[in-house]
């Protein structure tokens, strides 16, 4: 978990920091190389790593150098899995990412890339700071599929302020145009009294509860007319697409995240706040980043809370 931003992004529920101080992102990696380090410790040398995702936050808030040191970090603690099986994912702002970076990505293996667009529509955008044009978007997408890039995720979200199931329509249009791998279609959760940023939305300016149910029936149904297979719930995946393979086969795995392959795996939370789940265990790391350096500074697994099934 990379928990930093450079603009607050008013809808946004994660754990995330605001800053403009890459400092701040340096700091933290060393914390986090220690605790991939004493993570290492506790796996079987013949335990592959089948799966590595970046989160956020921003994790392109990295520089691709700083990408690179943890991607070293991780083969020195663990036994990565071969290079035609090892999943490599990263979620990507497009209005941080360029070309070159994006060449810099994949030269270090990442062959999976997760863009957030959540609306098209210039009103919505502005409505929850998250102001991008579609040229942006289409440009780091082309760049991705001209570097060979395996599967190209696009997040969309219904219920935001300023939507309407015309405006929504209207970013459906661009999307299956666009036609990415697989689409993350989530609900807005209005939750002012819990997360702050959300205090800057208008609830008046909200979309009612009949219209949201609107916006995610005409969803499935566009989508599917366009042939993307329903995966559950939120998410849609093109037929030739791995999740849409793990569906076939059972490997599907639910997740705080939404949904992935691997279901037999464990899966390990490294960074502030990051979820672990491993054998009959979850596990959740601290919030705070003070905590966090605390904890590892002391030698010991930053983990908040827990529970043994």
């Amino acid at each position: 978990h990379i928990p930093f931003c450079k603009s607050l992004c008013y809808y946004c529920g994660c754990n995330k920091i605001v800053t403009h101080k890459p400092q701040m992102a340096s700091d933290y990696l060393d914390y986090l190389y220690r605790e991939i380090e004493i993570h290492g410790r506790h796996y079987e040398d013949d335990r592959q790593l089948q799966q590595i995702h970046f989160g956020g936050g921003t994790p392109t808030f990295l520089s691709p150098q700083q990408l690179r040191e943890v991607m070293e970090v991780l083969a020195q603690s663990f036994h990565l899995g071969l290079p035609d099986t090892l999943e490599i994912s990263i979620e990507i702002d497009p209005r941080t990412v360029s070309t070159d970076d994006m060449s810099e990505l994949v030269k270090m293996g990442f062959n999976r890339i997760s863009i957030g667009v959540q609306d098209f529509d210039p009103d919505v955008q502005k409505a929850i700071n998250r102001e991008q044009s579609k040229a942006q978007v289409e440009a780091v997408i082309e760049s991705a599929r001209d570097h060979h890039v395996d599967s190209i995720s696009i997040d969309i979200i219904y219920g935001l302020p300023k939507q309407s199931r015309e405006s929504f329509s209207n970013t459906l249009d661009d999307i299956i145009r666009i036609r990415p791998d697989r689409i993350a279609l989530y609900n807005y959760a209005h939750m002012p009294q819990r997360i702050p940023a959300q205090r800057l939305i208008h609830a008046t300016d909200l979309p009612s509860t009949e219209v949201k149910l609107a916006i995610f029936t005409d969803s499935i149904q566009r989508l599917t007319q366009a042939g993307y297979i329903y995966i559950g719930m939120d998410h849609f995946a093109l037929p030739t697409d791995s999740l849409a393979t793990a569906l076939d086969t059972g490997g599907l795995q639910r997740n705080f995240q939404g949904y992935s392959t691997h279901a037999e795996c464990d899966v390990i939370g490294v960074g502030v706040s990051a979820i672990s789940r491993i054998n009959d265990s979850f596990s959740q790391n601290v919030t705070e980043i003070s905590k966090y350096k605390d904890a590892i500074s002391n030698g010991y697994l930053p983990i908040k809370r827990g529970i043994s099934l």
